[in-house]
């Protein structure tokens, strides 16, 4: 199956933003991960809200994950070993059901690769402080509701944005999380 990609990102990128680096960029590489887990019969997205901190992400709604380490394999092992340090999930119980395109973040030169797993246990969260405010747990269902989708301005320590973002549960996730979800929800709607 081809992935809709940069159709999907488009969806809800914040306006201006380019898509792909110039091509002397080198960005470094990334990788999240993307989990789900049965709760109810019904399935749930596993997702972070980023503690506050001096820096471009701060407070925002992500998936675990994060810089691929010299140590890592490869980025697939960089999404399970960020997953177990943000949220303390083993990968024993990580079943991976496929990737997703890989999005540039310009604001941190963070070439991300998302890759799509299930949960297969009651997830126990143990969350590093330092990095995680809090975890974030939303059924799935509802993010593909169209009445999810919404404008909103978000604000950090450089910048002041207008831009698409899910509203679920009372939070708001936009930028390279909501590109991220759009893809994963274009899938699932074909």
């Amino acid at each position: 199956m081809e992935l809709p990609g940069s159709a999907a990102h488009e969806i809800m990128k914040p306006g201006g933003r380019v898509l792909r680096p110039d091509n002397d960029i080198r960005p470094r590489q990334s990788a999240v991960l993307i989990l789900l887990y049965e709760k109810n019969d019904e399935l749930e997205l596993i997702m972070i809200k980023r503690a506050e901190y001096d820096g471009v992400h701060s407070g925002q709604i992500a998936f675990p994950g994060g810089k691929k380490e010299s140590n890592d394999n490869d980025l697939m092992e960089t999404a399970f070993r960020e997953t177990k340090e943000e949220v303390g999930l083993n990968r024993t119980q990580i079943d991976i059901m496929g990737k997703l395109s890989p999005l540039w973040i310009p604001v941190s030169n963070m070439c991300v690769h998302p890759y799509v797993g299930f949960y297969n246990a009651d997830p126990i969260f143990v969350i590093q402080e330092k990095e995680v405010q809090k975890v974030l747990t939303f059924p799935l269902k509802e993010l593909l509701k169209e009445k999810t989708i919404t404008k909103s301005i978000f604000s950090g320590r450089k910048y002041s944005i207008e831009a698409p973002c899910y509203k679920v549960n009372g939070e708001k996730i936009w930028g390279a999380s909501a590109m991220i979800l759009s893809e994963l929800i274009t899938i699932l709607k074909n």
